[in-house]
């Protein structure tokens, strides 16, 4: 009877366990999709309107619907809500795929310090094999 109980609690602490490691596993995902939404972006530099897309650059040439339905036109300005003030990009800014308006260079900084951390990751898996 001593065997049988404590085997179950052994079982529960090693289902419990494997839970937990699991929703680790699940914020990890989401803090990963939440950076990579960060950097697709929309930005205003050197007088033009320029898309960050799945790592691809390219000036923007029609509106553009975000997350939120904020509406990005090819001139830099934007309308977050349909009715909303029309506002404009200044040089310099970026808005986010949901619709935060940032500073372009710290999503630049952002992005080559998710960059670093992606390689140092994957250098250190090619080690272990």
């Amino acid at each position: 009877m001593k065997t049988l109980i404590k085997s179950l609690a052994f079982a529960c602490l090693s289902l419990s366990l494997v839970s937990t490691s699991f929703g680790a596993d699940e914020k990890d995902a989401e803090k990963m999709a939440e950076k990579k939404a960060e950097m697709n972006h929309i930005a205003m530099k050197d007088g033009k309107v320029w898309v960050m897309k799945d790592g691809q650059t390219t000036e923007l040439t029609e509106t553009v619907t975000l997350n939120d339905g904020t509406q990005v036109m090819k001139d830099g300005s934007y309308m977050e809500k349909a009715g909303a003030e029309k506002k404009t990009l200044k040089e310099g800014e970026a808005i986010t795929w949901k619709g935060k308006v940032t500073d372009h260079e710290k999503v630049m900084k952002d992005i080559e310090k998710h960059k670093e951390k992606k390689a140092e990751k994957a250098a250190k898996e090619a080690e272990k094999k």
